[in-house]
């Protein structure tokens, strides 16, 4: 084994080891990080909203899970990414330059369309709306945006797939068989894509899949969501995109370094520390949102109403590309399949804090 290969077993295992050790001595930014297969995130979000506004983990890290605090954090403009700190298990995106700018909100949307009517006409009766939508469309989509053709665009797939890991990674250690693989997959955008096109290719990938399967998921588990997504076609498809930024957003744990001294929440930031603003937990905070644990489209058209939080993970905006192929997609698919229901329980991964990690999300009719 290289050098290399011991050095990245060695900090999956230590980053994982501080989690575990944080965590069971009730570090709650820690204990979320660690994670536990099939638990509810609800119970973490409350403990570190209950933390304080803004403060400081065992880990170094500056926490943000109150909406106030995590919506004048989210505004900070992050410094580059430094070398990474020993709570980083996998800087996938090291020695990449900055997301290159993406495609307008149009053009997604008419491409998105077209993937829709090619992948939505070859489902079967029963379907994984992950892995045979929320996991093709958003890579279709970009697929076509980049001119890709013939087997380049299966090496696209089999990329996206393997590199579908890479936010929780940065926070969540992979197996190092995952670890290796994501490697492996970034070099293989960066051969298909170009360097500059890589950062947003994952975030954007990763965060539509994240944002197609929670809305798909919520429609269909909700009682008379679907029939009300039905009737009410793109608008209502936009309002259900709109609700799951704020109920299951794509980009649960927003992290990035501070470029200056910050001061927020009557704490003050240095600069070259790392602040996490947990997105999930604040766009559940029961002081801003009523009712914060029910999955309710309604409450988007409230007028003045506060609105979900959404970051620009590595520095990409996620709803022109993200939002719109979901819109798209969750429009699409409830006029192609009016009388879908759900067929079993969603599985998420146990720990994709990031994302939280639709693996499954299994329909028929």
């Amino acid at each position: 084994m290289v050098v290399a290969e011991k050095e990245l077993g060695r900090r999956l295992q230590l980053v994982q080891g501080i989690h575990w050790l944080y965590g069971a001595q009730g570090d709650p930014y820690a204990a979320l990080l660690r994670g536990h297969p099939g638990t509810d995130p609800r119970e973490a979000y409350a403990r570190n909203r209950e933390a304080g506004p803004l403060w400081q983990s065992r880990l170094g890290t500056w926490v943000a899970a109150r909406y106030a605090a995590a919506a004048e954090l989210t505004a900070v403009a992050p410094a580059p990414m430094a070398a990474p700190q020993p709570q980083v298990a996998v800087a996938w995106d090291e020695g990449l330059p900055g997301p290159a700018d993406g495609a307008g909100a149009d053009r997604v949307r008419a491409l998105a369309g077209r993937a829709c009517e090619r992948v939505l006409a070859g489902l079967g009766a029963e379907v994984d709306l992950v892995a045979e939508v929320a996991a093709r469309i958003p890579v279709e989509v970009l697929a076509d945006l980049h001119g890709l053709a013939g087997a380049d665009r299966g090496r696209l797939a089999d990329a996206c797939a393997a590199a579908a890991g890479a936010l929780d990674a940065a926070l969540a250690p992979p197996s190092y068989a995952d670890a290796a693989r994501l490697a492996e997959a970034v070099s293989v955008l960066r051969g298909l894509l170009g360097d500059r096109a890589v950062v947003r290719a994952v975030v954007e990938v990763v965060a539509a899949r994240e944002l197609v399967a929670g809305a798909l998921h919520a429609a269909l588990v909700v009682p008379g969501q679907w029939e009300l997504l039905v009737e009410g076609g793109p608008e209502r498809a936009a309002a259900v995109v709109a609700e799951t930024l704020r109920f299951d957003p794509p980009v649960k744990v927003h992290v990035f370094t501070a470029a200056a001294d910050t001061a927020a929440a009557g704490a003050s930031v240095a600069a070259g520390e790392q602040v996490a603003v947990l997105v999930g937990a604040a766009n559940r905070d029961p002081e801003v949102f009523d009712r914060p644990d029910v999955f309710d489209p309604e409450r988007v058209s409230a007028a003045g109403g506060p609105r979900p939080l959404v970051p620009a993970p590595y520095g990409v905006e996620l709803e022109p590309f993200a939002g719109t192929v979901a819109a798209t997609v969750v429009a699409a698919l409830a006029a192609a399949r009016p009388g879908l229901r759900a067929a079993g329980s969603a599985v998420r991964a146990g720990r994709a804090p990031v994302t939280g990690g639709l693996l499954a999300v299994p329909a028929a009719g």
